[in-house]
């Protein structure tokens, strides 16, 4: 937890940072203002995936018992539902739409994240189905579902430890600048 927190203080500071930096590096106002969006949405996108991947934890643990009432499972991945319609669908149809005036390192980013959340989205889709459609049988004794819940929790740790690594190779790019190294825009 204190990780996850030293971890969004330092992408807040290297959205801060990042303008006077850039400004000194001959970015127009419009570029600068492109850039600290796109980390933003990348911080936005790693707090969701953070939450998705509670949830599809607490699923994951879950799957195990037969003591756990499928309303616990149905409302841990209606959260999860949510999550993904609402907060990283916005944020990735953003990125996607600001992705060409982006350096070329963050449109590799944001396709990989593109590519993961898409993932996601359609395993957790597809767990939601499989867990109505054999609505008789408990989830723990449905290996589909099982299966499902745990691919929806890898896509989620993958989308948190891509746009983690983006923030902090965004901020080390920013204190080697600062440093007065010369760092190539790629």
């Amino acid at each position: 937890m204190k990780c996850e927190t030293i971890t969004r203080h330092m992408l807040m500071l290297a959205v801060v940072a990042l303008l006077p930096a850039a400004i000194a590096a001959g970015q127009t106002k419009e570029q600068v203002e492109m850039e600290r969006e796109g980390v933003q949405l990348i911080r936005q996108l790693e707090e969701v995936a953070r939450d998705v991947r509670y949830h599809a934890g607490r699923l994951n643990s879950f799957t195990g018992s037969l003591l756990i009432s499928k309303w616990t499972h149905a409302h841990h991945l209606e959260q999860i539902k949510s999550l993904v319609n609402e907060g990283l669908r916005p944020a990735m149809t953003r990125l996607a739409e600001i992705q060409p005036q982006l350096p070329e390192w963050k449109q590799e980013t944001i396709d990989k994240m593109l590519a993961t959340a898409k993932m996601l989205a359609a395993d957790a889709n597809s767990a939601i189905l499989a867990k109505n459609e054999t609505d008789t049988v408990p989830p723990a004794m449905n290996a589909e579902y099982k299966t499902l819940v745990t691919t929806v929790y890898q896509h989620a740790e993958a989308l948190v430890k891509t746009s983690d690594a983006a923030g902090a190779y965004a901020g080390a790019r920013l204190k080697a600048h600062e440093a007065g190294l010369n760092v190539a825009k790629k």
